[in-house]
């Protein structure tokens, strides 16, 4: 019988697979089977008894479809994408224009950043703290070290190592910096219903985690 804390490192690698790529037909009838979603989104009881289910029984014929909906959100540029990245939602971009010799710019740096952009301090940061924790990412792998599945994966990996205090301090000074705001727009779009059930059950998994709780 697992633990609670095996449990929790087994909800984050879940929410990391279901980030880095689209869940195969095996993983949704998993999903719908098992209540997974459910599961993480009731976190800690021990009964589901009159509680909100998640799964819809139609996803089980719609695996291709969730894979476009994944690839639109998530992979490629356009009017669907919602950026999985701690950068774009953490770091600014100040601009300098004081020594542009331009009437357009004015004398002093601009006095707040802009936002929205990737690769930024978030990026470098958290591929430090994989290195200082020998987490590695795999040579396969070409996204960003801020990714959200690489972010909770390595919650996951932490929690499966004991490290509950350095899983801690990664939840507050990384991935809870940002991810709700990201987990927020992902439920407010209507591209795919499956991942607005994936965002409400994670948003309600991390809310078990201590450091939120005030």
């Amino acid at each position: 019988m697992s633990t609670p804390l095996e449990e929790k490192a087994g909800a984050y690698l879940f929410f990391s697979r279901l980030f880095r790529e689209a869940p195969d037909e095996s993983l949704v009838k998993e999903i719908v089977e098992k209540k997974l979603l459910t599961l993480a989104y009731h976190f800690g009881d021990e009964s589901l008894t009159e509680k909100t289910f998640l799964e819809e029984i139609d996803w089980l014929s719609k695996t291709e479809k969730i894979l476009i909906e994944h690839t639109a959100l998530f992979v490629a540029p356009g009017e669907d994408s919602i950026p999985p990245y701690e950068s774009y939602y953490c770091d600014t971009l100040t601009i300098d224009t004081s020594t542009a010799d331009s009437a357009y710019f004015q004398n002093e740096p601009i006095g707040h950043g802009l936002s929205g952009f990737l690769s930024g301090t978030s990026t470098s940061c958290v591929k430090k703290v994989y290195q200082s924790e020998g987490f590695g990412i795999d040579s396969n792998y070409h996204d960003l070290s801020d990714h959200v599945a690489c972010e909770l994966e390595f919650m996951g990996k932490m929690y499966v190592e004991g490290k509950t205090d350095t899983a801690r301090f990664f939840l507050r000074t990384h991935l809870g910096r940002w991810i709700f705001s990201f987990l927020e727009e992902l439920e407010k779009q209507d591209r795919s219903h499956f991942y607005q059930r994936v965002a409400l059950s994670l948003k309600l998994f991390l809310k078990h985690e201590d450091v939120f709780k005030f």
